[in-house]
């Protein structure tokens, strides 16, 4: 498994409910920008990969949930990454108050070509 990248999100209050609780759907968008900034910290932007062709559509996404986040809440989110074949990634990312974990999220993409059939991932990504 790589190294753990982290990166901070603040929960705004359009994603919350009316109670100032984040909504469960909020943490689908979390679990994207942590794989993107996962991308980014590597050097390789999901623009340029995507204009060079390769698109990674999510063909799985499970999330289990421990502990409510709130309005305001500063979250880290923790991500890393194995490749269980040569045209998948599998992101794991927990979001984290402190030590707390809120949610776990894991999603596996797929590695695709504009036509939709499976390319390898890139030997950088893979490492």
């Amino acid at each position: 498994m790589s190294v753990a990248h982290l990166h901070q999100i603040r929960v705004r209050y359009a994603e919350t409910d009316q109670m100032g609780v984040a909504h469960h759907s909020a943490c689908v968008a979390w679990l994207e920008e942590a794989r993107i900034e996962w991308l980014r910290a590597r050097g390789r932007s999901y623009r340029e990969l995507e204009a060079g062709g390769l698109l990674m559509p999510v063909v799985e996404l499970s999330i289990r949930y421990f502990k409510t986040l709130r309005f305001d809440d500063v979250a880290t989110l923790s991500t890393t990454a194995v490749c269980p074949g040569p045209t998948r990634i599998t992101f794991t990312t927990a979001v984290l108050i402190g030590e707390q974990r809120c949610l776990e999220g894991v999603v596996t993409v797929a590695a695709v070509d504009p036509s939709g059939r499976p390319v390898r991932i890139p030997p950088d990504l893979r490492s």
